[in-house]
């Protein structure tokens, strides 16, 4: 696979939120579709590059159909998916 996707849906969540979210926000969560695999959908942030905050990209770049690359980052022991514009 070539880590390829297209944003397919996405929200920018704003306050009220969980404490530990609020200072991120707004801050973006989005669900794209696999450039290899149409029919696989995955959740993670748009960020600016790889391990940087959801909040990194303003909630106005982001479009239904961009494309975005993933990269990954470890987060507190995870390694998360998360999604990077191609054209930033």
């Amino acid at each position: 696979m070539t880590g390829k996707a297209r944003i397919w849906s996405y929200a920018v969540p704003h306050p009220p939120l969980l404490p530990a979210y609020a200072a991120l926000a707004p801050y973006n969560t989005a669900l794209v579709e696999l450039t290899d695999a149409p029919r696989i959908r995955l959740a993670g942030n748009v960020v600016a590059k790889a391990g940087a905050p959801p909040n990194s990209v303003p909630p106005d770049r982001l479009r239904i159909g961009a494309r975005v690359q993933v990269v990954f980052a470890d987060q507190a022991g995870f390694v998360v998916p998360q999604w990077v514009l191609e054209r930033p």
